[in-house]
């Protein structure tokens, strides 16, 4: 309803990754529904494919724009931070 266009694809792959980013530890704030909104926006208004969102995550890389799922600087670093040190370990 608030996003007329969205595929059903880009949906499964951007609520995978969401979900995926509220199970990370020590997050300050967990990204909600509002931020999901706005993220799906985002997506869409930058055309990023469904394919873009699997890679990213299949390959532990950032999500594009992931941002603007996130409300505060601390947590940024710790997401970038916690991807860093999965791609050292790999």
């Amino acid at each position: 309803m608030h996003l007329p266009g969205l595929s059903k694809q880009l949906l499964s792959e951007a609520l995978q990754s969401f979900f995926g980013l509220r199970e990370l530890p020590a997050l300050k704030k967990k990204p909600s529904t509002s931020e999901l909104i706005d993220w799906l926006r985002l997506l869409l208004a930058e055309q990023v494919t469904p394919e873009q969102l699997k890679q990213s995550r299949e390959t532990g890389g950032l999500m594009p724009l992931f941002g603007a799922l996130l409300k505060n600087e601390q947590d940024v670093a710790l997401v970038e931070k916690l991807l860093f040190m999965a791609k050292r370990v790999r």
